[in-house]
């Protein structure tokens, strides 16, 4: 413990920010080597975070004020300063790029084409994170709701982030054929990652849409709820099954009304059923006075 110091902590940063060669043995046990870029300002935070979080705990755990008791007596975040959170770039498309996405043609039972179609369930059901798609256990076919516990924060909400979603149409085909499924395929959610990492990246290519990660459906479902359909914050939250800091004592008192994340998840999924209608073209005042007298003839 007493060689993570402050001077050790600005070097770790340093070596952080610079282009990295890793050799790893992959699951064929064929030797890869990568090179991975420098961490940004966004990615360092997080990790010096975790590890001022990690220490704190061992502080927590080995001292005891109480009894005099300072096994660990230096604190190197007190000269080391981690800085305040970046603003994180913005992670959402527009629906017509949603529209390219789905659309897009794919090679058949291929990663990229699982990739996409997870994707778009994720879209379809609220953001739901993979790790949950991957948890899910194989539905009845007449079942109308999706219901589970958000892995990322069940431990830590009284309610076990339990949330329930309505099983719409457009979900219902890749619920049908992927959910009960991908843990046949992969043994631990760590390969489904890797593998919606690389079909991900295979589908940036060929869509011709820049940049999306399988979290950008997430921030996609939020930004369209809240900006095109105008849904209040409150109800995008409860959507995305978030914690509304500010309303924990009113929480107590009101129980969850599904139906309102049933019109979120309407209203944003509305939006790319409207793109996918035929648009009608407004006929000129000529074209219409012609019909009015083929229909009074």
């Amino acid at each position: 413990i007493t060689e993570i110091n402050s001077n050790m902590l600005y070097a770790y940063e340093r070596y952080l920010k610079t282009e990295r060669t890793h050799v790893r043995i992959n699951q064929l046990g064929k030797t890869v080597k990568t090179k991975e870029k420098g961490m940004q300002s966004g990615g360092i935070y997080n990790h010096m975070r975790d590890l001022r979080t990690l220490f704190n705990a061992a502080r927590l755990y080995y001292n005891n004020e109480d009894l005099g008791i300072f096994k660990i007596k230096h604190y190197p975040f007190k000269r080391y300063k981690n800085g305040s959170p970046p603003l994180t770039r913005k992670r959402n498309i527009t629906v017509e790029q949603v529209r390219i996405v789905r659309d897009c043609k794919l090679p058949k039972d291929s990663r990229v084409e699982m990739a996409r179609d997870l994707f778009m369930l994720s879209f379809y059901l609220c953001g739901m994170n993979a790790v949950d798609i991957y948890q899910l256990e194989k539905p009845d076919p007449k079942t109308e709701r999706i219901e589970y516990n958000r892995s990322k924060t069940a431990a830590v909400r009284k309610d076990n982030a339990f949330i329930s979603i309505k099983v719409v149409a457009e979900a219902a085909p890749l619920i049908k054929k992927y959910v009960g499924k991908l843990q046949d395929k992969y043994t631990t959610y760590n390969g489904l990652d890797t593998s919606l990492s690389k079909g991900l990246r295979e589908l940036r290519q060929l869509s011709g849409v820049p940049d999306i990660t399988f979290y950008w459906a997430r921030h996609t479902f939020a930004t369209l709820a809240r900006n095109k359909c105008r849904m209040t914050k409150d109800d995008v939250a409860l959507a995305l099954n978030h914690v509304d800091e500010g309303h924990r004592t009113t929480d107590i008192y009101i129980d969850k009304d599904w139906g309102i994340v049933d019109e979120v998840q309407a209203g944003v999924i509305g939006l790319l059923q409207d793109l996918d209608e035929p648009k009608v073209a407004a006929m000129s005042p000529s074209e219409t006075r012609k019909s009015m007298f083929i229909i009074s003839a």
